[in-house]
């Protein structure tokens, strides 16, 4: 499987996840905090994945 695609389905599985926990348990406490800090880094493996394909000026209109 292509690198950028494990990024992404990993990125997403543990924002799904984080997202779940920081819905269940009390905000403010340790596991909410954790959560928070896990859907960060779903989003960023997410990202990266899709940077990575990405080619030079993709978003550049002349």
């Amino acid at each position: 499987m292509e690198r950028f695609v494990r990024l992404i389905v990993a990125g997403g599985v543990v924002l799904v996840g984080a997202l779940w926990l920081v819905d269940l348990v009390a905000r403010g406490s340790p596991q909410w905090i954790v959560g928070i800090a896990l859907a960060i880094l779903g989003f960023v493996g997410v990202m990266a994945g899709i940077f990575s394909e990405l080619e030079s000026g993709a978003f550049r209109v002349d």
